[in-house]
């Protein structure tokens, strides 16, 4: 299975399109259908939303990604963080919200334990300050670091892991996103 990527869904779009026009012109050339407003109406939207999308597809582009590479850590009591790293490589000016989702069932921990016992903790996000943040806004070319702030909610069983996907949606196209994935394991404060 490719992976969801927006080059492989764009691919996939453009598959479709092209096959609602093969359709399209086979109606014609076979004069099964009168020409009709209602028909050149179909076939201008189609032609528009290809347009747009194609548009979007360059003008939205980001990387994200763990500081240093670091998508693992192990997570005290009192919390940690991880420095991530957002990069504007479209061709307009973008605002990413910030999202999290807990990804324990789908994910493999990294001692190869299995993730049935994983657990959830709390995440959020700030600004390299430790101010509140949920979206971030750059120009193109541009980069922003930020923080994934986690926390242990009290009562959380000790070495175990947590699966947690960060996802940045640019706003202005909402069918383009990027993630990660960070993996972390709750420490035994009795053995640091």
């Amino acid at each position: 299975m490719k992976p969801k990527t927006t080059l492989n869904l764009f691919k996939n779009f453009l598959a479709i399109e092209l096959k609602n026009y093969r359709l399209l012109f086979l109606a014609f050339a076979n004069k099964k259908v009168s020409l009709c407003s209602s028909m050149l109406l179909y076939a201008f939207i189609l032609l528009l939303n290809t347009s747009i999308t194609y548009s979007q597809s360059s003008s939205c582009k980001a990387t994200l990604q763990a500081n240093k590479n670091r998508f693992t850590k192990s997570v005290p009591p009192e919390g940690t963080s991880y420095t991530m790293q957002i990069s504007n490589t479209g061709s307009s000016n973008s605002t990413y919200t910030l999202s999290s989702s807990n990804v324990n069932s789908s994910c493999s921990n990294n001692d190869g334990s299995s993730s049935s016992s994983n657990v959830n903790l709390n995440i959020s996000f700030s600004d390299m300050s430790q101010n509140s943040i949920s979206a971030i806004s750059l120009s193109p070319g541009e980069t922003a670091n930020f923080l994934v702030n986690v926390k242990v909610p009290t009562g959380t069983a000790i070495n175990k892991w947590n699966c947690t996907e960060i996802t940045a949606t640019a706003t202005a196209c909402s069918s383009y996103k990027v993630s990660t994935i960070l993996h972390t394991l709750v420490s035994d404060p009795n053995q640091e």
